[in-house]
C-alpha cells in the first residue's frame, strides 16, 4: 500500500511543522500521538521502493526536527539560553532594564518571567509576537540547512558568524516559528512524547533498530515502509550501536544476583568512572572509528587511521597479527602518568582533550569484544568472549588495557566491594560467565554495585537548606535543586557554611511539601547584599534563605572530595536526599566540627563498618551536647582564608604540631593561603609530614611505616618567609621516603654537601659535622699517603705550598665568620691558605709572617705599617690576591 503526498517532506513549509508541534504540544496525552501518526503518514512519501532511496525522500528531513536530540548527524549549535537572551535584546533594541529584557534574561525567574519562567522559547514568544509577521517563508530543508550552517560554524570555532546566520534568519520566520526554532536550538522540543514513542509511531521496530545503530538515517531508510517487519539486528562493523548496559543492584539484595547467576563463580570487573567508547578497527582497511555511547563519533579526534591523530597510531602497533578486524567495548580513561593511575570525572577532566605524553592522557580500557574477524559474536557467552578478547591485543601501560576483573564466588561480593571503595574505586560490575551481549539492554547478566546503593551502607549527614535553584522541564518554576550548609558555632553566634549541591532523592510529594514550607522565605540572590552569616564560595545559588526559616535534609554520600567551588575546598560525592527533618529545629543541624570527626574516623569515605561510632543503619550517634574537639585536633578556621599565590599547588600536608613562631593550626591556614590542601591524617596523596623533632610519638609512628617524608617545620616557615617554594636540604630533612630519599641523593652527597650548589661557610661546617671517621681512615699510614699523592702529582708539594706560612687576616674573627658574602672578608682566601698547609694567627706575634688586608680595605694597611717598624722581624703586608698567585691556579 501506498501513501504519498503532492511535496516531498523536504518541501514542507517549516510553518505547517510548526503548527503540527504546537497541536501535538496542546493536546492530551491519548491524543498526541493520533496527530503524529496522521502527520507522519502524509509526509512519508513513496514507500513502494525501500531500496536505494535518497534519505531526503523520507521522513527523516521532519524526523531529525522531531527529535533533534537523536539527530547524531549533526553536531552541538554551542548555543544556550543566555545567549540568545542577549541576542534577541540586541536584536529587539530592548533596554536592558527594560521589563522585555528582564525577561529574556531572567527567564527562570517566576516573578519576572510569570506563568512561562523556566521555559525560554515559551517566555520569547511572548515578547516577539507582536514584532514580527504571522506567516514565514522557510521550509523544513530550509531550516536544516540553516541548522547544518550553526553547527559546522560552532565546529569551527567561528561564534561571530552563527550570531549572523541567526540574525539573518530570524526575520525569515515569524513568531511561532522562531519558539521552536529556539526548541531545536536547545534540543528540548517539549511535546510531551517521549522519543520512543515517537519512533514508535513510524515504525513498530524503529526503536530497535535505533537502539543497536543510533542513526535516524538507517532508521528511515530500513523502515520507509511500513510493512515491512525487522526480523533480526546485528551488530555491523563501522556502525555505532547502543551497548549492553548494567542493571543497578544494592550488595544487600544478593538473591537477585543468586537467583538470575546459576554460577557459583562471577565476574567482578573494576566500575570505571570514564565515558563509555566502542571502537571499531579493520587492518585491511586501515581503518578505526570510535563511537561514545549515544552513538557520537569521534574518530577525528582519536584517528581514523595509523598515521592520523592521538590514540590510534599507538593502538594499531598492539593488534596481534592474525586480528584481521574487531569492535571492542570499553571505557575511556584519564591516565596520569605521574602517579601511574586512574583519574575521576569529579577532576572535570574531558577525555577527548587529553594527548598521550601529557600528565593526563587517554586510556582506553576494554572490557568485551563483540565482532572478531568477520564474524559478529555477541551470542557467545561471556567467558568465551573474553577468552578471545585475551588473544587481540597486547596490552599498553595507560594507553591500551584490559579492565581489571577478578573471578570470584558470590558470597564474596561485599569483600570486593569494600576492596574497591578503599582503593578510590566507583564500586564494582558483577557479570554473569554465561551472558550474551543484548545492545541496549539493561536486564541481561550485568549488575552494578554501588555504595550509594546499598541502603545501610552510607552514613547519614543532616544538612540545613540555605540557597535554591530553579528546575527546568516539568519542574520549570520550581525550586527542585538545594544548596546544602554546615553549622559553625562562634561563641553564640551562628554561622553556616556551603558544602553542596543536591537534587535527587525526592518524590514530587516530598518537594511539593517543601516547597509550600520553604516558598514564603525565599529571597533572591544578590551579589551586592550578602547575608553575614553564610559562606558562599564561588557557588551562588538563585534564591538564599535565612536558616531560621528553613528546614534539615537527611543527606546520603558515597565520600568527601576536594572541590575549588565552596570556601571549605571540600563537597560531597553522589549526594542524595534521604527525607526531610520537619522534627529537628534549624539549629539542630550537623556543625563543621562533627563533620570534621567523620571525616577523620572515614578517612573521607561515607560509609560505615558498624563501628562503635555507628549503628547498624549506618547512622551517627548524635547527642544533644554540642561536640568539643580539642584546639590541638581541630582542623584549621578556613575563614577568611584569602589566596597568596598558588606555590603549593596540588601538593597535601599533615602538620603534627606547633612551629617556635606559629601555631599549628595558624600554619595550616597559611598553606591554604598558598593554594596547598591540610589533612589531619597523611594518606597516599601526602606530599609530606611537617614535625619539629622526630621523638614526637605520631612522628616516629609515621616513621616506622616508611610511608611519608617527615620534614622540620622551619622548612615551611623559610618558605612563608620568602614567598617562594624552597626545596628541601639535609637539614631540613628529619626522615625521607625511598621515593624521596632517591631524589635526595641525586642533589646530595652522604654527608649533604650539594652537588650543584655553591657551598658556604655554614654548609661546610655542616657537611663536616656529619663526617665520621671510620677505622680505616683513622690507621691509614703516611706512607700511603705520599705514595698516593706523588703517583697523582709526581714531584709537586701540593697541598704543602703555606706549610712555612703563618699567617694573620685582617678583619676577620675566627670564632664568627659570615656565612654569606665572605668574598669581601677574604674568607675564602683563608679557606684556601689553610687547605694548601698554611697556619692561621689569630693575632699578630713574632712567628707572623704575613698580613693579608683585603683589596677593599686598603686604609687599614697604616696601622700595620707601624707595628712593622716596631717589631725585631718585620712581616709582609698582602692582599687577597697573593694567595690565588702563590698557587698560580
Amino acid at each position: 500500500m501506498a501513501s504519498t503526498i503532492s511535496k516531498p517532506c523536504n518541501k514542507i513549509p517549516f510553518e505547517l511543522f510548526c503548527r503540527v508541534c504546537e497541536d501535538i504540544c496542546n493536546a492530551k496525552n491519548d491524543k498526541k500521538i493520533l496527530i503524529l501518526e496522521k502527520f507522519i503518514s502524509k509526509c512519508r512519501g513513496s514507500i513502494e521502493k525501500s531500496e536505494n532511496l535518497n534519505i531526503e525522500d523520507t521522513f527523516y528531513p521532519a524526523l531529525r526536527l522531531l527529535l533533534p536530540g537523536s539527530d547524531k548527524q549533526r553536531g552541538a549549535y554551542g548555543v544556550k539560553e543566555t545567549a540568545l537572551g542577549k541576542l534577541y535584546v540586541k536584536i529587539l533594541c530592548l533596554a536592558k532594564d527594560s521589563q522585555d529584557a528582564q525577561k529574556l534574561l531572567n527567564f527562570r525567574v517566576p516573578k519576572v518571567s510569570g506563568s512561562t519562567a523556566g521555559d525560554f522559547a515559551e517566555t520569547l514568544y511572548w515578547v516577539i509576537r507582536s514584532r514580527f509577521e504571522d506567516n514565514g517563508s522557510m521550509t523544513i530543508a530550509d531550516v536544516n540547512q540553516l541548522l547544518d550552517e550553526i553547527a559546522l560554524k560552532h565546529a569551527t570555532n567561528e561564534s561571530r558568524e552563527v550570531e549572523q546566520i541567526l540574525q539573518s534568519a530570524l526575520f525569515k520566520l515569524s513568531a511561532n516559528e522562531q519558539k521552536w526554532l529556539v526548541r531545536l536550538l536547545l534540543k528540548d522540543m517539549r511535546l510531551g512524547i517521549a522519543h520512543t514513542k515517537i519512533l514508535k509511531a513510524y515504525h513498530c521496530d524503529a526503536n530497535d533498530l535505533y537502539d543497536v545503530c543510533n542513526d535516524l538515517t538507517k532508521v528511515c531508510k530500513m523502515l520507509n515502509n511500513p510493512s515491512v517487519i525487522l526480523h533480526e539486528i546485528s551488530v555491523n562493523l563501522f556502525e555505532p550501536f547502543c551497548p549492553m548496559l548494567s542493571e543497578r543492584c544494592e550488595i544487600t539484595d544478593d538473591s537477585k544476583i543468586m537467583k538470575t547467576i546459576k554460577n557459583d563463580e562471577v565476574f567482578v570487573d573494576i566500575k570505571l568512572d570514564g565515558e563509555r567508547f566502542q571502537l571499531h578497527w579493520s587492518r585491511e582497511k586501515n581503518l578505526f572509528k570510535y563511537f561514545s555511547r549515544r552513538g557520537n563519533d569521534y574518530t577525528d579526534t582519536y584517528g581514523c587511521n595509523d598515521t592520523i591523530g592521538i590514540l590510534s597510531p599507538v593502538l594499531a602497533k598492539q593488534f596481534k597479527p592474525d586480528v584481521k578486524n574487531c569492535i571492542l567495548d570499553g571505557e575511556m580513561m584519564c591516565y596520569n602518568t605521574k602517579y601511574k593511575s586512574f583519574s575521576t570525572k569529579a577532576m572535570n577532566i574531558d577525555v577527548k582533550k587529553l594527548r598521550i605524553g601529557n600528565t593526563h592522557q587517554p586510556c582506553f580500557c576494554v572490557f568485551d569484544v563483540l565482532y572478531y574477524n568477520d564474524l559478529v559474536i555477541t551470542n557467545r557467552p561471556l567467558e568465551e568472549r573474553l577468552e578471545i578478547l585475551n588473544t587481540i591485543f597486547d596490552p599498553l601501560e595507560g594507553i591500551f588495557v584490559h579492565t581489571m576483573r577478578h573471578k570470584a564466588r558470590k558470597v564474596d561480593l561485599m569483600k570486593h566491594l569494600n576492596d574497591a571503595i578503599d582503593n578510590f574505586e566507583e564500586g564494582i560490575v558483577v557479570k554473569d560467565p554465561l551472558s550474551i551481549y543484548k545492545p541496549n539492554s539493561r536486564n541481561a547478566g550485568w549488575y552494578k554495585i554501588k555504595p550509594e546503593y546499598a541502603d545501610g551502607a552510607l552514613i547519614e549527614l543532616d544538612l540545613l537548606i540555605i540557597g535554591g535553584y530553579y528546575g527546568e522541564g516539568k519542574r520549570r518554576g520550581v525550586v527542585s535543586h538545594f544548596l546544602m550548609g554546615l553549622l559553625e558555632k562562634d561563641g553564640e553566634s551562628f554561622k553556616y557554611s556551603a558544602i553542596s549541591r543536591v537534587s535527587s532523592g525526592f518524590s514530587k510529594e516530598e518537594l511539593a511539601d517543601l516547597s509550600r514550607k520553604l516558598s514564603p522565605h525565599w529571597k533572591r540572590f544578590n551579589p551586592k547584599d550578602l547575608p553575614p552569616n553564610i559562606e558562599w564560595g564561588k557557588e551562588k545559588p538563585d534564591l538564599w534563605i535565612e536558616p531560621e526559616s528553613s528546614v534539615i535534609v537527611q543527606v546520603k554520600a558515597t565520600e568527601i572530595m576536594t572541590s575549588n567551588i565552596f570556601k571549605s575546598k571540600i563537597t560531597l560525592r553522589f549526594p542524595r536526599i534521604e527525607k526531610v527533618r520537619y522534627d529537628k529545629p534549624w539549629h539542630d543541624c550537623m556543625t563543621v566540627q562533627e563533620f570534621e570527626t567523620i571525616i577523620k574516623q572515614t578517612e573521607g569515605k561515607l560509609y560505615s563498618s558498624c563501628t562503635d561510632e555507628t549503628n547498624s543503619s549506618g547512622k551517627i550517634k548524635k547527642s544533644r551536647v554540642s561536640v568539643s574537639v580539642d584546639k590541638k585536633f581541630q582542623g584549621p578556621d578556613l575563614r577568611d582564608v584569602n589566596c597568596i599565590n598558588n606555590m603549593f599547588e596540588d601538593k597535601e600536608f599533615c602538620i603534627l604540631n606547633d612551629s617556635e613562631t606559629l601555631s599549628k593550626s595558624e600554619i595550616e591556614k597559611k598553606i591554604l593561603e598558598y593554594g596547598g590542601r591540610v589533612v589531619q591524617n597523611p594518606g597516599n596523596d601526602t606530599f609530606c609530614v611537617l614535625a619539629n623533632n622526630i621523638k614526637h610519638i605520631r612522628a616516629n609512628a609515621i616513621k616506622l611505616s616508611g610511608k611519608h617524608s617527615i620534614i622540620s617545620t622551619k622548612w615551611i616557615l623559610s618558605c612563608f618567609n620568602d614567598n617562594e617554594f624552597l626545596n628541601w636540604t639535609p637539614e631540613n630533612v628529619l626522615f625521607l621516603s625511598k621515593e624521596h630519599q632517591l631524589l635526595m641523593d641525586e642533589k646530595f652527597d652522604q654527608y649533604g654537601d650539594s652537588y650543584t650548589e655553591l657551598a658556604t661557610v655554614e654548609t661546610l661546617r655542616q657537611a663536616m659535622d656529619r663526617v665520621e671517621l671510620d677505622d680505616d681512615l683513622i690507621n691509614t699510614e703516611v706512607d700511603a699517603f705520599l705514595d698516593f699523592k706523588n703517583e697523582l702529582f709526581n714531584e709537586d708539594q701540593c697541598f704543602k705550598i703555606f706549610e712555612k706560612y703563618q699567617v694573620y687576616f685582617d678583619d676577620l674573627n675566627l670564632d664568627n665568620l659570615p656565612v654569606r658574602n665572605f668574598h669581601t672578608n677574604s674568607v675564602l682566601e683563608m679557606l684556601i691558605f689553610k687547605f694548601n698547609g698554611g697556619t692561621v694567627c689569630k693575632n699578630i706575634d713574632s712567628s707572623t709572617t704575613h698580613v693579608v688586608i683585603h683589596s677593599s680595605c686598603k686604609n687599614n694597611a697604616n696601622k700595620y705599617q707601624t707595628m712593622k717598624k716596631d717589631r725585631n722581624q718585620a712581616f709582609e703586608i698582602v692582599d687577597e690576591n697573593w694567595i690565588t698567585q702563590k698557587i698560580k691556579w
